[in-house]
């Protein structure tokens, strides 16, 4: 019987050490959403340093009341700082980002393993037992069972957010929900001192833990919907600017057709009037008309063609726009072999467009002339990449770090807008936005890329 004893207590105290880093690594990846690199590989990490602890201290013991106070605070500080490095390492984020997500996602979840156990210990001990066995044995099972049901509620969780909120929880948030958690946790205890009872005050425990459960499941929902009202407020925002680029393209294609009928319907008297010039040997007049034809056949002519009709649609649009501004646009390079869809492509460009036209267009800028004040527009694509690219001069250089623009109120003005909506469209497809500046005799000259692998939008 003490061998079946111990070995309930060895598996009762690795129980949680080997879920716990699991349960924080899935809360980090599929409820936060941010990537874990090599899952498994962490699962495993922390389930076996989880279970060769857990077991080292039921096997070995600790001696002492006094001794055990002690290594449990040096146990919960070792088992956190093993979890959130472990997790860091893998994390895909910034350095300092890795680390303050996994620490706040590991307070997050003790204090979830908190409320899960509270209602354990209140379950488990309105029962009468006969033995120790017994009473260690139900307590295993039942854990198991607490163990499954905070993986159903943090599957929940994943759930709501994978349906429109499927990006990273900002830090913030994160923070909120921790702060919150662990205020409500520790005052729990002194809002039930006025209880009549031990079985009442057990009640209002059980029902306690439940409402901070159901209060932080509400919490991500309303988050969620909030996300839906956005992104349905944005994607209404894109579709308008989409319409609109396409009116104005059709408008413009439609203008550009009528004069290249009217230009075919004289060309015969053109060509009478180039013999008429060529007999009389008046090459001054006959170069002047030629190149008055040359202007017309340009003014008829399309923005762009770059094989994509929204594309096309959206750069005539902005070419109108740059003209209005006193900036010139230039397009170079086809739009071949990818598929981006058109909301995309009008998120996308329509957004690098609209920053450059902006930048280029401040009167700090007026004095630089029109050869420098123009916007380059390149489609360029190999075996591997396709990108997109817009150059621009500016007066204030943006600050820029690791190749990602850092918005400000005074840089948010020349380059801010949008910015968050290029990269969640490049995103989709696997690509990523960088920029760069550099300095020019005139102000800067700024680049913004973005980058597709061709292997996921071909």
């Amino acid at each position: 019987m003490t061998f079946w004893l111990n070995a309930l207590y060895v598996f009762l105290v690795m129980l949680p050490l080997v879920f716990e880093g699991i349960i924080t690594t899935y809360f980090v990846d599929g409820v936060l959403k941010y990537e874990v690199r090599h899952k498994r590989l962490v699962y495993l990490i922390l389930a076996l340093i989880g279970a060769g602890y857990g077991a080292a201290k039921a096997l070995i013991g600790f001696g002492s009341e006094d001794d055990m106070i002690i290594i449990n605070d040096i146990e919960a500080f070792a088992i956190m700082a093993v979890t959130i490095i472990s997790l860091a390492v893998f994390i895909k984020a910034k350095w300092w980002k890795k680390i303050v997500v996994a620490f706040l996602a590991f307070d997050i979840i003790m204090a979830v393993n908190e409320i899960f156990s509270t209602l354990s210990d209140q379950i488990v001990f309105t029962f009468s037992w006969s033995s120790q066995v017994a009473i260690m044995a139900f307590f295993v099972l039942f854990n198991l069972l607490i163990l499954l049901l905070e993986f159903a509620f943090l599957y929940v969780l994943k759930r709501l957010r994978d349906k429109s909120d499927n990006t990273p929880l900002p830090i913030s948030v994160m923070l909120t929900i921790a702060v919150l958690l662990n205020v409500f946790i520790s005052m729990f205890p002194d809002l039930l001192e006025d209880a009549d009872n031990t079985d009442s005050k057990r009640v209002m425990t059980i029902l306690g833990m439940i409402m901070i459960l159901l209060f932080m499941a509400l919490f991500f929902y309303i988050r969620v919907t909030k996300k839906e009202r956005d992104d349905l407020k944005d994607l209404n925002h894109v579709n308008e600017e989409l319409v609109a680029s396409q009116a104005k393209f059709f408008e413009t294609t439609a203008k550009s057709d009528n004069e290249i009928r009217a230009m075919r319907h004289d060309m015969r008297n053109n060509i009478q009037v180039l013999k008429l010039l060529l007999e009389n040997g008046d090459y001054d007049k006959m170069r002047e008309y030629l190149d008055e034809m040359g202007d017309n056949l340009v003014s008829a002519d399309v923005s762009a063609h770059t094989g994509d009709t929204i594309a096309d649609a959206i750069i005539a649009d902005k070419t109108a726009k740059a003209e209005d501004c006193g900036v010139k646009l230039k397009c170079s390079g086809k739009i071949t072999g990818v598929e981006i869809s058109p909301v995309d492509m009008c998120k996308i460009l329509a957004n690098l467009l609209d920053n450059a036209i902006e930048a280029a267009s401040v009167p700090e800028l007026s004095e630089i002339g029109d050869p420098l004040r123009t916007i380059e527009l390149q489609f360029r694509k190999t075996d591997n990449f396709f990108m997109i690219s817009v150059t621009n001069p500016c007066a204030v250089a943006p600050e820029i770090n690791d190749g990602k623009i850092q918005t400000s109120k005074k840089d948010r003005k020349n380059h801010g807008f949008g910015i968050h909506n290029i990269e969640n469209a490049a995103s989709g497809y696997g690509g990523e936005l960088t920029v760069d500046c550099e300095e020019k005799p005139y102000g800067f000259l700024f680049r913004a890329e973005v980058v597709f692998p061709t292997s996921s939008i071909e």
